[in-house]
């Protein structure tokens, strides 16, 4: 099961404290960058449904994720393609 709008972002990392996400996002490739310039360096996202049905992340309400290694990473797997000049 995939979903191409990526996890929710439920939270971020701003001035050292979690606080809630000021709106409804998604995280993916676009998305990361805007945080990224705006000084946030890690967000916080709900499961997603397939953990859940499969019980992997049993106990976790949310996980937390690197803006920047998630940038890295979605750019290895091509997720990400630059845009031509």
């Amino acid at each position: 099961m995939s979903r191409s709008g990526g996890a929710r972002i439920v939270e971020i990392y701003v001035d050292a404290h979690w606080q809630q996400a000021p709106a409804r996002r998604y995280l993916d490739p676009a998305t990361a960058r805007q945080l990224r310039a705006e000084g946030i360096t890690m967000v916080r996202v709900a499961p997603s449904l397939w953990s859940r049905l499969t019980g992997r992340s049993a106990g976790l309400a949310r996980r937390d994720i690197s803006v920047a290694r998630y940038l890295a990473n979605s750019a290895h797997r091509g997720d990400d393609a630059p845009t031509p000049a």
